[in-house]
């Protein structure tokens, strides 16, 4: 990639201060690459050739079992990296990776980034930290699975929703119900129950439309707690 289309490295947080040399040497053999909603980006058991920081757009980590049950480990927003621990360790993906809508993805080649990693400590510090920071979110979620009801977890999600992209009130779902049930480990039926319940809290669902017309009600019954719902900023490897 010439210096001009190494920018979109700069999005990324941990990468932000990375100097033009770094930058150069972590980009050789990487490529933007635009993908239609619905693409399948890799499967459970493909080795990782690439590393893949999703700019635009939104993708669906999945988990799959060999009877093809499947359901939504994580949901990705830009800007952010996904699955470093297998390019890094070059070891088979454990998820399927799906764009749920356009999406706009730098691809890192894996080999390339091993070596800068191994050669660059500034660079290994940060991966250190991108990892602890992902790791720290999946233990935030498994929390909420296990100490939460249905009920509970839809309401924290529609919450940071309604926090993160409501305007004038209201605030959409990004992908189908289904998905999200998927996501929060719920059936259908049970998503459903639980918007039910959360309506006589004040929540006003309109098809994927969600205003909250009492917040402190829909705070009562999440029960949140700050070492699960509140996020880290950005992570760094401390000298002391």
């Amino acid at each position: 990639m010439k210096l001009k289309d190494i920018e979109p490295l700069r999005q990324v947080k941990l990468l932000a201060d990375l100097d033009d040399a770094q930058l150069e040497r972590l980009s050789r053999g990487a490529y933007l690459q635009r993908f239609p909603k619905g693409t399948v980006l890799f499967d459970p058991g493909d080795s990782p050739d690439f590393l893949h920081v999703l700019l635009e757009g939104a993708v669906e980590l999945i988990g799959r079992t060999s009877g093809a049950r499947e359901t939504t480990i994580q949901i990705l927003w830009p800007v952010d990296c996904f699955i470093p621990a297998a390019a890094l360790t070059s070891t088979p993906y454990l998820m399927a990776a799906r764009t749920l809508e356009p999406s706009q993805i730098l691809m890192l080649e894996a080999s390339n980034l091993r070596r800068c990693v191994r050669e660059d400590a500034g660079l290994a510090s940060i991966m250190i930290a991108l990892l602890a920071g992902q790791f720290r979110e999946m233990v935030r979620q498994v929390k909420d699975l296990k100490l939460r009801t249905g009920t509970q977890r839809l309401a924290c999600f529609l919450l940071r929703l309604w926090d993160e992209t409501g305007e004038g009130g209201a605030a959409r779902l990004p992908f189908s119900k289904g998905t999200l049930a998927s996501r929060l480990g719920m059936t259908a039926e049970n998503l459903s129950r639980a918007f039910r319940n959360l309506e006589q809290a004040g929540l006003e669902v309109r098809g994927s439309r969600i205003v909250v017309r009492d917040r402190d009600k829909l705070e009562a019954i999440c029960c949140l707690d700050a070492l699960i719902d509140k996020q880290d900023a950005a992570l760094s490897v401390q000298d002391r």
